[in-house]
């Protein structure tokens, strides 16, 4: 990417070229450690999900399928197919239960069927005996492969690397609303410059 003028003001072609550069940056990163870490996970039947799935549960312990699917982002169409997988290989339990109902005022319920609400029938899972130890053996063994790339890093290297990628996750949903905004409304030489230059730019 071409240096910024001496005014030390970046133009917002300059922004976006950069911030393009660090997003590739990250995918390729990304895409390194999923292919290194996908090899050793194969050794034990897993994929990352199922690891972070199993991992959640030996961390928090029971949780709702939609909780779970939640915190990881999937649709829990696919987090159920998942746990039916998962239940098959005796690593976890499904457990339908009502939860608790929501709290109304009686006067805001018919006559009829006053004492009778019942709760939302949920999925709770919870890792059997056999997916605890599964899962004891697989994280010291995963931690050894994760550990392997990381040397590349120093101790405070990685916990600003850490840092940084959790402020990259909360971000400014405002401020990316707004940017997106101003490019897609009308910013028609900002997209021809990025365009014609992206692969000298960015690569």
């Amino acid at each position: 990417m071409a240096p910024f003028p001496e005014s030390g003001r970046p133009t917002q072609k300059e922004k976006t070229l950069r911030a393009f550069r660090t997003y590739f940056d990250l995918l390729d990163a990304a895409d390194y450690l999923r292919v290194w870490l996908l090899s050793q996970m194969a050794m034990f039947g897993l994929s990352l999900l199922g690891l972070r799935v199993l991992e959640m549960l030996y961390r928090e312990g029971p949780m709702e399928v939609r909780a779970m699917a939640a915190k990881r982002g999937y649709p829990i169409q696919h987090m159920h197919a998942l746990m039916c997988r998962m239940e098959a290989k005796g690593w976890v339990s499904r457990k339908i239960v009502r939860r608790a109902p929501a709290p109304v005022k009686i006067t805001r319920i018919p006559k009829a069927r006053r004492g009778k609400v019942e709760g939302r029938r949920v999925t709770v899972v919870a890792l059997t005996q056999g997916g605890q130890k599964f899962i004891g053996t697989v994280i010291p063994t995963h931690a050894k492969a994760v550990k392997a790339p990381m040397r590349t890093l120093d101790g405070r290297e990685q916990d600003t690397l850490s840092h940084l990628l959790r402020k990259l996750t909360e971000g400014d949903i405002l401020k990316f609303i707004k940017e997106m905004t101003h490019v897609y409304e009308g910013e028609d030489g900002w997209r021809r410059a990025v365009a014609s230059d992206r692969l000298a730019s960015l690569v």
